[in-house]
């Protein structure tokens, strides 16, 4: 029988998953609220807000968030230990070594103790991966399919906020000036996040959670209203991801689609009944009308497509793939990081430092040379900054808990949770897509470490005792 959201759900769940669950739900809807908030208090010049930079303290909220999940972890370890009842799972063994890795990274760093260049607004701290490595514990704990749901409709109040704040930014009304102002395209959106690409990323995320939302919304949602409200924001969403005009989001909506297409051929032959899964099928078929629809208004009403592929087809050709240029200049960023990896293979150049990887390169003149400070491609940048063991280990991480999941979805007879765990996969898919085209940004990133964890399953702990 299929689960549904009550308020019993937290009722259900055992104190570490309600714990899990407010803290993650916080950290979700806290993001783009401070950012909206905070934006209108130096629009309107209040007090000492006047000189406020946007995106300022979203950094240290999301290092004290990673604080508080670090202490959740450790507490529960201890509680858990004290009654006799400490287990280990692979999502915990994951989740100790990211952050030996990490912590690697950070101490034989080259330059310790400088992310990003000193980029306060672009680094990402220790603390900030706390958070990431925190949110996917979370994740994982979170097994109730109540508490589920309210997650994802947290991620969908997030896509009201960040589609209306960047719908009026294709009209170049904004709240607060962008931080990135002169890099922007006119008219080009970036909501909450204050950079093109990185809303790009963003928008991958939410699209994925919405769209996922309505595909399944008559599994999970008996309500038209529901259904066809999901509709119309994802296509908001969908509209404002094509308007931040970053190459990478569409990177990531392909690979979106390609997901669901292939999970639907595949699923034919899963623990779904027929007449389920067709009008899924319908919903998405219906989504992808949607999806065409909002691409040919952009083509024919506004440049964000077509002024994007007139510049990918001068100057990222098939003959300039191998062009230092190529990709705006990820050709040269992906050389200089294959380059630090050579040098520093174990341990990386240094957490969040690969704006040292310029300077190691030996045709470096201070002042002259170009120095970025993260890798456009995850991977790369993780496989750099900490070193190869460390992306092995996220390599590793990505196809358990992928593989896990694919596997989960097929044999699941219950409706709510095969579904919400679908979704989640999806979102999971696109943001990897995406990846080989952009970094980890630290006010996005946590949406997407929030989604691994709950597609990692937490069966069967790990035993360390010999058999025999």
């Amino acid at each position: 029988m299929s689960e549904t959201v009550s308020a019993g759900s937290l009722k259900k769940a055992d104190p570490e998953e309600k714990i899990a669950f407010f803290i993650t739900m916080a950290l979700l809807v806290l993001l783009p609220v401070e950012e909206v908030i905070f934006e209108f208090l130096r629009k309107y010049k209040v007090g000492s807000f006047k000189k406020f930079v946007p995106t300022k303290y979203q950094a240290e909220i999301i290092a004290g968030f990673g604080i508080a999940l670090t202490v959740l972890v450790i507490a529960y370890a201890i509680y858990r230990a004290v009654k006799k009842q400490l287990k280990f799972y692979v999502a915990d063994i994951f989740y100790l070594t990211l952050m030996i890795f990490m912590l690697l990274s950070m101490f034989f760093s080259v330059n310790f103790g400088v992310f990003a260049g000193g980029n306060i607004y672009n680094c990402e701290w220790p603390a900030h991966f706390l958070c990431y490595f925190g949110m996917f514990y979370a994740g994982s704990v979170i097994k109730d399919s109540g508490l589920r749901k309210k997650i994802l409709y947290a991620y969908a109040i997030v896509a009201v906020i960040e589609g209306v704040v960047a719908f009026f930014q294709t009209f170049d009304w904004e709240i607060a000036y962008c931080l990135f102002k002169y890099d922007r395209i006119e008219k080009t959106t970036y909501g909450t996040v204050q950079n093109t690409n990185f809303y790009g990323t963003f928008s991958c995320i939410l699209t994925a959670v919405t769209s996922g939302l309505f595909i399944f919304s008559s599994r999970i949602s008996k309500s038209r209203a529901f259904k066809w409200g999901m509709f119309a924001l994802t296509l908001l969403v969908f509209y404002t991801l094509i308007a931040s005009q970053a190459r990478l989001a569409w990177l990531g909506m392909i690979g979106f689609i390609f997901f669901y297409a292939v999970s639907l051929f595949v699923m034919r032959k899963g623990a779904i009944d027929k007449e389920s899964l067709k009008r899924i099928t319908i919903d998405f078929l219906t989504l992808m009308a949607g999806y065409a629809a909002i691409i040919i208004v952009a083509i024919i009403c506004t440049p964000y497509i077509v002024s994007r592929v007139e510049y990918t087809a001068e100057h990222d050709t098939i003959a300039t793939i191998t062009d230092e240029g190529f990709g705006s200049g990820r050709g040269w960023i992906w050389k200089v990081a294959f380059h630090a990896t050579k040098n520093h293979p174990l341990t990386g150049i240094g957490l969040d430092n690969l704006g040292q990887a310029f300077r190691e390169m030996p045709t470096y003149i201070e002042g002259v040379s170009r120095i970025q400070d993260k890798g456009h491609n995850e991977y790369i940048h993780t496989m750099a900054t900490q070193g190869i063991p460390a992306i092995i280990n996220y390599l590793l991480l990505l196809i358990y808990s992928v593989s896990r999941a694919v596997k989960n979805v097929f044999n699941e007879k219950d409706d709510v949770k095969r579904s919400l765990l679908w979704i989640c996969l999806g979102v999971v898919a696109t943001y990897l897509a995406q990846a080989l085209l952009s970094s980890s940004v630290l006010n996005v990133a946590p949406y997407f470490w929030l989604m691994l964890g709950l597609i990692t399953p937490r069966t069967n702990p790990v035993s360390f005792k010999k058999k025999g």
